[in-house]
């Protein structure tokens, strides 16, 4: 078949699809393959697609026909997977000179299906619906531990097409942790659409949590992403004692508006999210990225004004904020939109949003070493993902917990100084 493959893969949304992303070019590495960052010259183009909002819909399809384009004069094979597969008609993907379409779930058979349309040369659309096997995760940082959402939130369709939460197995993830991590070190991000509703059979998130805390590899606990209505009373309990839990949190609040909540179905106020957020700083210093939507359905100026309060009240670190989409199969499809103002309102989240990133400046933060550069330039990552550089003369720090005071920002890190040794207490 192939002697030498060149291979690009280009993925759209969340965490989760990055994970998707990783697991199927781990699979496809039973051939000579490399990865390349342009798709011109490669062999193999991969697109991993998202459909939570119309933008990623547009992207893929202008993405599609530059490769269909170029498909006229080179040889090569278009793979198409993702949410949009089981979100679109089969239809629109016929016009476009898509080569191999499969959803999520048989990412597994990517193989079979490469071997089968080189000997055929005919098309494959390939959808399975059902979870009836295991994949081994090959990656140390990052690990599924449930599928789906419960909670039915009016403007989203990931219930529609990922289905009911549906939950790993409790032995299956922590026998899957120890095997894959070999480090003497490492940090793990639990990963899921409604991350800690996890629940199988007896075991919860925090039974989860703790358990996975026990192993001594482990440096650093993660999440992403979960719902203030899902943590339990005994997760302040948890947190409070189990030190390896991050002391960043994402928790998506969607608007600062109760009664936009309610037409949301969020199944909480902004009282409860704040006395949420209250409690755990009680407990930690600790700090907080959120997704907001701008221009739901309904949405007035006051409603806005008070997203904008909201902002100012938490300081998030992190504000993913996005105009709000109109899907089919949603409860919301049927609200009265206005778009009159959106790019204003996107206008001004930026320009709060600006004024968070400073937030660090001078202050210590506690930072776990992943690693150096050269001239004793050491990488240290701290709770909130973001990356610091600071000057160091000892190697054996790599893989502790360090002190650093951040002195300046730049777009995607810091720099800081060196302080001293972290002990847990």
């Amino acid at each position: 078949m192939f002697n030498y493959i060149k291979i690009f893969i280009k993925t759209l949304g969340c965490n989760i699809n990055n994970l998707e992303s990783e697991k199927i070019f781990n699979f496809i590495k039973y051939f000579k393959i490399k990865k390349k960052n342009f798709f011109f010259n490669c062999n193999l183009l991969i697109l991993n697609s998202c459909i939570i909002r119309k933008n990623p819909e547009i992207k893929i399809f202008k993405e599609l026909k530059k490769w269909s384009f170029i498909k006229k004069y080179k040889k090569n094979i278009i793979i198409l997977t993702g949410c949009l597969i089981e979100f679109e008609n089969y239809e629109k993907f016929k016009i476009i000179k898509i080569d191999i379409l499969f959803n999520n779930i048989c990412n597994i058979y990517i193989n079979k299906l490469l071997i089968f349309f080189v000997k055929n040369k005919k098309k494959i659309f390939f959808i399975k619906k059902k979870i009836n096997y295991l994949i081994k995760n090959k990656i140390n940082n990052y690990f599924l531990i449930m599928k789906g959402c419960n909670h039915n939130c009016s403007y989203c369709v990931i219930p529609q097409i990922k289905g009911k939460e549906y939950y790993f197995s409790y032995k299956y993830i922590i026998f899957n942790i120890i095997k894959n991590i070999k480090k003497k070190f490492c940090e793990i991000t639990l990963l899921g659409q409604n991350v800690n509703s996890y629940n199988y059979n007896n075991y919860d998130f925090n039974s989860l949590i703790f358990n996975i805390s026990k192993i001594k590899n482990i440096k650093r606990i993660n999440f992403l992403s979960s719902n203030i209505k899902d943590f339990k009373k005994k997760f302040f309990f948890l947190y409070k004692n189990i030190k390896k839990i991050s002391n960043h949190f994402h928790l998506p609040i969607q608007s600062g508006s109760n009664k936009i909540l309610k037409k949301m179905n969020r199944k909480y106020n902004l009282l409860e999210y704040l006395f949420f957020i209250k409690k755990l700083k009680k407990i930690k210093k600790i700090t907080v990225s959120s997704d907001i939507i701008i221009s739901f359905p309904e949405e007035n100026y006051n409603d806005f004004d008070n997203s904008l309060k909201i902002i100012k009240k938490i300081k998030f670190l992190d504000l993913y904020f996005f105009s709000y989409s109109k899907r089919i199969n949603t409860i919301s499809y049927n609200f009265k939109n206005n778009n009159k103002i959106k790019k204003f309102k996107l206008f001004l989240f930026q320009k709060f949003i600006l004024k968070n990133k400073y937030s660090f400046l001078n202050k210590k933060e506690r930072v776990l070493v992943i690693g150096y550069i050269k001239n004793n330039i050491f990488i240290g990552k701290m709770d909130n993902f973001k990356l610091v550089f600071f000057e160091f003369y000892d190697y054996k720090i790599i893989g502790t917990f360090v002190i650093v005071k951040i002195l300046s920002n730049k777009k995607n890190f810091y720099l800081g100084i060196y302080e001293n040794i972290y002990l847990y207490l």
